[in-house]
């Protein structure tokens, strides 16, 4: 996809009210909509072949490394490095990758991100229309 085929995506996504857009990614159809995530808050919710099953969320699949947001968590807080008397950044990073887990999401929060992943983990990316 060229960049102004990304700009016509962006703008798809800039409205609840519009419907979305579809994009074909490696042979699945990918459907793309805003929608509202909290009161303030709005993401990207995503459809792969016109389903969402929750099991791409609880297992690794193919789906869920091409188009699912993952975030990476720890338990580690600002305060459990003060009560071991953890200083340095070293071991700051250590702690906290001992304790990491990662979590899956079926929306994105953010068009660059998503539309970076869709660049690293696909081959072929193409619009197929803008509903």
């Amino acid at each position: 996809m060229t960049n102004e085929d990304w700009k016509t995506v962006d703008k798809a996504l800039k409205s609840v009210l519009l419907p979305g857009v579809k994009l074909l990614i490696d042979g699945y159809e990918v459907t793309l909509t805003l929608c509202q995530k909290s009161q303030f808050k709005n993401a990207i919710a995503i459809w792969i072949n016109g389903k969402f099953k929750g099991k791409w969320l609880a297992e690794d699949c193919e789906e869920r490394r091409r188009f699912l947001c993952c975030k990476k968590r720890t338990l580690v807080k600002e305060a459990d490095y003060k009560a071991y008397g953890i200083r340095s950044k070293k071991a700051k990073k250590e702690l906290a990758d001992r304790y990491a887990y990662e979590e899956w999401f079926s929306y994105w929060t953010n068009f660059n991100k998503m539309k970076k992943h869709f660049i690293d983990n696909n081959k072929s990316i193409e619009i197929l229309e803008v509903l």
